[in-house]
C-alpha cells in the first residue's frame, strides 16, 4: 500500500500546474504586468509571479492581448 501510495504522489508532482505569465523581450517575466492583466480579468494570482490558467480559462486571449497592452511582448498562455 505504501509503494502505491509514493507511485501517486511521484506522479501527482511530476504534473506541472499551468500558469500564465506576461513575457517581455527575451522571454522574461513582467510580474507586474502579469499580476495587473491577471487582476483585471478575475483570475487568482499566485506564487508572487503566476496567474492560474485555470482561473481565467475562458479569457486566455485577452490575457494575451493585456499583456500586450501594457507592454509585454506576449504571453506564455496558448489558447485555441
Amino acid at each position: 500500500m505504501n509503494f502505491l501510495a509514493f507511485v501517486l504522489v511521484a506522479i501527482v508532482a511530476a504534473i506541472p500546474a499551468h500558469a500564465c505569465k506576461c513575457l517581455d523581450a527575451g522571454g522574461s517575466n513582467n510580474v507586474g504586468n502579469t499580476q495587473s492583466c491577471c487582476g483585471s480579468l478575475g483570475g487568482s494570482f499566485q506564487d508572487g509571479n503566476d496567474c492560474a490558467a485555470g482561473s481565467i480559462s475562458e479569457h486566455l486571449s485577452n490575457f494575451r492581448s493585456c499583456c500586450e497592452g501594457d507592454g509585454s511582448v506576449t504571453s506564455d498562455c496558448d489558447f485555441p
